[in-house]
């Protein structure tokens, strides 16, 4: 997940099944994207008033990455093997 230039940091949200996740938006600048667990809470945002083909590149990774945790917790509460496990070929 290493990417060239820009912002980094690492941070690690456990959550105990209670978690938040909410996107708020604005008129006038761009949405930010908040978890939420316990007193914690990480936010992702954009420069505030530019949006970018790269900006549109990562909201879609985001979001197919959020889908694709979805699926993984609804597999394993119906007792279901990881897709990761049946299909080991799969690009992430």
């Amino acid at each position: 997940m290493a990417r060239k230039g820009g912002s980094w940091q690492r941070t690690a949200l456990h959550v105990d099944g209670k978690g938040q996740a909410t996107c708020t938006t604005y008129p006038d600048r761009t949405p930010v994207l908040a978890l939420g667990a316990g007193n914690s809470i990480v936010s992702v945002c954009l420069h505030a008033d530019t949006v970018t083909a790269e900006s549109v590149d990562f909201a879609r990774e985001l979001a197919k990455a959020a889908a694709d945790f979805a699926m993984e917790i609804e597999r394993r509460w119906r007792g279901l093997s990881s897709i990761s496990t049946q299909a080991p070929n799969r690009v992430a």
